[in-house]
């Protein structure tokens, strides 16, 4: 009797077990490691947005990162650029007067922002964030350089004070790297923060901390007392995948919601999946041929000029970007978001090899023992190294250095191509006479831009390429101490020609961001408001639009979907599991009782 007893109780635990089973989860429900250990992350798939990032997403802490206010996702900055529209956007300062002479610039901040922790933002912050980063002596306080100091007359008005005019300072502030406002009541504690270690990044964005686990991800959730547009999902999780193909099965398999930086091969490979969605954010990415102005033998001016007939941009844009950039000619500055800064009228060094062997010729560069290698000035084979990596986006700049590799040839020079991490890349610049870089566009749409060629332009180092013209320097100066926009154009019109004759760098192309994402997930990410800073996925305006794709299902929608359903889609059960366990437990029960009173 009591084996006939456990039969039945197993038979009924096996029926709900099969029942559970057949029923398709609501939303997925994934964990990121073991749920009972972690509570913190285990919720529901149409609350929480997946990104795949190749290394962690935070280390250290937000002053040494600097990436504020669009990437840094809990913190902001005061202002925002939107170079599409040669704007700014309001973001802690909700609105903003310059001087006459751009040296006092006095922001009106937002009234009702706090600190993740609760405590109330005020105008001392924003003085605080100014005074403590240059008292530190951080690298962020170059960005910062030009400011005297900074009054705060009330809670809500923050005013700085400039040793000079300096009609750019909204664009130092907002980007590249920008300057993130961090609150004083717990930064005024930490007197090391170059070795600081945050664990808590209390900001005032519309996302903050919850969790991390470094090397495997890190978790944010809304912040439901924002100053601002709150954020459609609850979570954003950014999972440590470093391996691309990784990434891209990630994708294909739901594990992740969208990628950016694909290729156009892979694009079209995902184009016409089921719920994967592709788009493309044009322009955003420059690239550039860079010369170092102090290596053999580019440090020869005409050799610089020649190369830079050297270059087939048509072929570089449909091989390698399978069509999906376009070539670049104008100095440094991109027409797109540069608008009238862009001198039109600099020499084009267009691909013309003719002319190239004519100026090396000129330059004593010559096939003098016939062997079909061209021997320099100092009558050795030229022989190039081009260092891949760093800036150059990794396999894109590998890829462009292949072409210029196979129609170098053609001139008799040879060309090796040595990949490099990205702290080496750096080194290496400042030693190979040729190499590519890519700079995002939001560096390429003004004329405080150029000063990227000044002799103390990297943080106060020198330029990546070792280029020092005093008189480019003094235009330098002049340009940034120059209020008037007009009187700005013509100075920037002199850099670029400076520029274009002595050739430090000359543009190669501007390739459009290839983006994919799971349309049955979540949708939003294609907000045309948003594409003037979508080169990231790690973009705190993405993110403020992105909503689960239920919740843009009409309700007309719905109601197809679910008459659809009905018909001769997937069965639905209406039973809850609980209530039905307990149901065979107390009809077995029954049973037992029954037959013992027999």
């Amino acid at each position: 009797m009591k084996m006939k007893i456990g039969m039945l109780v197993l038979v009924g635990i096996a029926i709900c077990a099969l029942l559970l089973a057949s029923v398709p989860s609501a939303a997925g429900a994934q964990f990121f490691g073991d749920a009972n250990k972690d509570d913190a992350i285990n919720t529901k798939d149409c609350d929480r947005v997946v990104i795949p990032v190749g290394s962690d997403f935070m280390k250290g802490n937000i002053l040494n990162k600097g990436m504020a206010p669009t990437a840094s996702i809990m913190y902001e900055g005061l202002v925002t650029k939107n170079s599409w529209e040669d704007t700014y956007d309001c973001w802690l300062a909700d609105s903003w007067e310059v001087s006459e002479d751009a040296k006092v610039w006095t922001f009106h901040l937002a009234k009702n922002a706090t600190w993740h922790d609760g405590e109330p933002f005020t105008s001392e912050d924003v003085k605080f964030t100014h005074d403590y980063i240059k008292s530190k002596k951080l690298w962020l306080s170059w960005v910062i350089s030009r400011v005297d100091h900074v009054e705060c007359p009330n809670d809500y008005t923050a005013i700085f004070y400039l040793k000079t005019s300096y009609p750019a300072f909204l664009d130092e502030l907002s980007h590249c790297p920008g300057i993130p406002i961090v609150p004083e009541h717990i930064w005024q504690n930490i007197d090391d923060p170059e070795h600081y270690k945050d664990n808590e990044f209390i900001g005032t964005g519309p996302f903050k901390f919850k969790t991390r686990i470094p090397g495997q991800y890190f978790v944010l959730e809304t912040n439901e007392n924002y100053h601002g547009k709150k954020p459609y999902v609850k979570e954003v999780v950014f999972k440590v995948i470093s391996n691309k193909d990784s990434q891209i099965l990630a994708l294909k398999s739901g594990d992740v919601d969208a990628l950016s930086g694909i290729s156009p091969a892979v694009a079209n490979m995902l184009k016409g999946r089921e719920n994967i969605e592709i788009y493309s954010a044009p322009d955003v990415m420059i690239f550039n041929l860079g010369f170092n102005v102090k290596s053999y033998p580019s440090n020869i001016t005409a050799f610089r000029k020649a190369m830079a007939h050297a270059i087939d941009r048509e072929k570089i844009c449909n091989t390698i970007f399978s069509g999906c950039a376009r070539p670049t000619y104008t100095t440094f500055l991109m027409p797109s978001v540069a608008h009238d800064f862009v001198n039109l009228d600099t020499p084009k060094y267009d691909y013309d090899l003719a002319e190239t062997k004519r100026l090396l010729k000129s330059a004593g560069f010559d096939d003098i023992d016939g062997d079909g290698r061209l021997e320099g000035p100092d009558g050795k084979d030229v022989t190039i190294t081009i260092p891949t990596g760093g800036t150059a986006a990794g396999v894109w700049g590998y890829k462009i250095a292949e072409v210029l590799k196979n129609d170098w040839k053609e001139l008799g020079i040879e060309v090796n191509i040595k990949q490099l991490e990205h702290s080496q890349w750096f080194k290496e610049i400042h030693k190979s006479p040729v190499w590519i870089f890519q700079i995002g566009y939001l560096n390429h749409d003004d004329p405080d831009d150029l000063t990227h060629f000044g002799s103390e332009a990297h943080f106060g180092d020198p330029n990546w390429h070792d280029y020092n013209n005093p008189e480019y320097d003094r235009l330098i100066e002049e340009i940034r101490s120059t209020a008037d926009r007009e009187k700005r154009n013509k100075i920037g019109y002199k850099m670029q020609e400076i520029l274009a004759n002595d050739v430090p760098s000359v543009s190669i192309c501007s390739a459009d961001k290839m983006f994919a994402y799971r349309s049955d997930r979540f949708v939003g990410w294609e907000w045309e408001d948003v594409h003037p800073l979508s080169w990231w996925l790690e973009d705190i305006k993405i993110l403020l639009n992105v909503k689960p794709a239920e919740d843009n299902i009409s309700e007309e929608e719905a109601i197809t979907q679910n008459e659809s359903e009905g018909d001769g889609g997937e069965q639905k059960i209406p039973v809850n599991l609980c209530d039905l366990l307990i149901a065979i437990i107390v009809a077995t029960s029954i049973s037992i009782a029954t037959r013992k009173r027999r």
